[in-house]
């Protein structure tokens, strides 16, 4: 198969994940696991799926520094040179823009698709067709790509992104982006037919979103400016990456660089895509008994349970009754029960944790 080398892929793998939190946990997080069950973990499964057509030598994994021996042992064939390592957690905007620094400095011409590792992608011929249409679009266009897809329910847990003016097939400008919706919000935006969810994967050009970077306002063009004087046209020691970082404040990329673009477009996508950051969003992908409980590698006799996700070691039994929307989540030595669509108490649960037990439980 015929691989374009100017394209690349940029996999975002740092994170902690929180949300799925006690089996995501600081030492080894989601991405680093088989959340659902199928035998690898999220990121060998988006590594493979991104391998099967942009060069494996284009592939960059963006992770923190703890994470290096996982990532190694998991993905032994990736070149040590594609793989860069923060010395410490900042949010998307200094990794990609670090990311987009070396993929500009081995490509002038480069365009890069960037993207996260808790997603569940369906039909990936249609995700293969959609993500090389955003990339030719990059190549041809000055503009910054988002990816959407057609909400199929009013959630609130996802981000949207408003249409305006057609700019090409299912590319349109974007109006505006909206995260994370109350209930009231996400029901007009459902039904208006101007919304799509946001997927979290973007395409451009490597010299198009350092652009877009550059000038939007002071932190992110000092981030820029200080990664550029060290980075460009030689090597980075890692006592430069940690000076720069250090300084950064948390910054996402919706909020901080594409909200200030004017160049910005949504590709609505053909592919299914689930997002999977949240135990809600495991038991909506996964398969169930009659009484839509999902049951995750784990021995359980549930009891008058409905809608629930038991999740716990091998060799644990659990026996339930009369729970309905829960969660039941043990990992070492973290046992969580509580209603699984609840994330900001599932948040506060882990920051008392921390607090009154240790950072070793989280």
């Amino acid at each position: 198969m015929y691989m374009n080398n100017n394209q690349y892929c940029v996999i975002l793998a740092g994170g902690i994940g929180i949300r799925l939190w006690p089996t995501s946990r600081e030492k080894k997080p989601k991405q680093f696991q088989d959340i659902l069950n199928t035998g690898k973990s999220m990121l060998q499964t988006t590594y493979a799926r991104f391998c099967r057509f942009i060069n494996p030598d284009n592939i960059i994994i963006v992770s923190n520094v703890i994470y290096e021996d996982i990532i190694r042992e998991q993905l032994p064939d990736l070149k040590r040179s594609n793989l860069m390592l923060e010395p410490m957690r900042r949010n998307t905007v200094p990794s990609v823009t670090w990311a987009a620094l070396e993929v500009f400095r081995r490509n002038r011409n480069a365009v890069m698709v960037v993207s996260p590792t808790d997603q569940l992608i369906d039909k990936e011929v249609e995700f293969e067709n959609d993500i090389v249409t955003g990339l030719e679009y990059a190549e041809n266009n000055e503009r910054l790509l988002t990816l959407g897809i057609a909400p199929k329910r009013p959630a609130t847990e996802f981000g949207y992104i408003q249409m305006s003016d057609k700019m090409g097939h299912d590319i349109y400008k974007v109006r505006s982006f909206t995260e994370k919706p109350e209930e009231d919000f996400a029901k007009v935006f459902y039904e208006s037919g101007e919304f799509l969810w946001n997927t979290g994967i973007f395409i451009w050009g490597a010299s198009t979103f350092l652009k877009a970077v550059h000038g939007k306002n002071m932190e992110l063009t000092a981030v820029l400016e200080a990664i550029a004087k060290n980075y460009v046209d030689k090597d980075i020691s890692r006592q430069d990456v940690e000076n720069i970082y250090s300084k950064v404040p948390n910054m996402n990329l919706e909020q901080s660089v594409l909200e200030k673009s004017d160049n910005v477009d949504v590709l609505q996508c053909h592919f299914g895509w689930k997002d999977v950051g949240t135990w809600q969003a495991v038991h909506d992908v996964m398969p169930k008994d009659a009484e839509s409980n999902v049951v995750i590698d784990s021995q359980s006799l549930l009891y008058d349970c409905k809608n629930c996700v038991v999740k716990l070691p091998n060799g644990h039994v659990a026996v339930i009754q009369g729970l309905e929307d829960y969660m039941v989540v043990e990992e070492g030595d973290v046992l969580v029960i509580c209603k699984k669509d609840d994330q900001k108490a599932i948040r506060k649960f882990v920051v008392d944790a921390q607090m009154k037990f240790g950072d070793e439980f989280v």
